[in-house]
């Protein structure tokens, strides 16, 4: 199994898919705060609401709508909807990067981009 994580083409360690799923209000513990979860639905259903109460943000979680945010610092669920629902969820474990003992991502700063556009070339 090492050997097929070291080859993982994505910087995301895992992928759920989830059928007609109710997500309870949690926070990703086992994810860094600089790391960000991607979430996608489709399907036919009905009105769909995700809530991020820490930020006092709700929004239509309808048919096609893709979500990024900070899975261990912004709270987040999705209630129960009438219809069929697939929702999947790109997501990074840190006991992953430590199971097969590669360096986790770190993301750009501002800083590093201007510094790369007009310093180096």
């Amino acid at each position: 199994m090492g050997n097929c994580l070291r080859e993982w083409a994505s910087s995301f360690t895992v992928l759920a898919v989830m059928c007609n799923r109710h997500s309870p209000l949690h926070r990703d513990s086992q994810s860094l705060a600089q790391w960000f979860d991607i979430m996608t639905s489709i399907g036919d259903y009905g009105p769909a609401r995700m809530k991020f109460p820490n930020i006092g943000i709700e929004i239509a979680y309808n048919s096609g709508v893709m979500v990024g945010t900070s899975g261990r610092v912004v709270r987040h669920g999705v209630d129960s909807v009438i219809g069929d629902r697939v929702s999947w969820v790109w997501y990074m474990r840190d006991d992953i990067y430590k199971f097969v003992d590669i360096p986790r991502g770190h993301y750009s700063k501002y800083e590093s981009i201007i510094a790369d556009a007009f310093c180096c070339r």
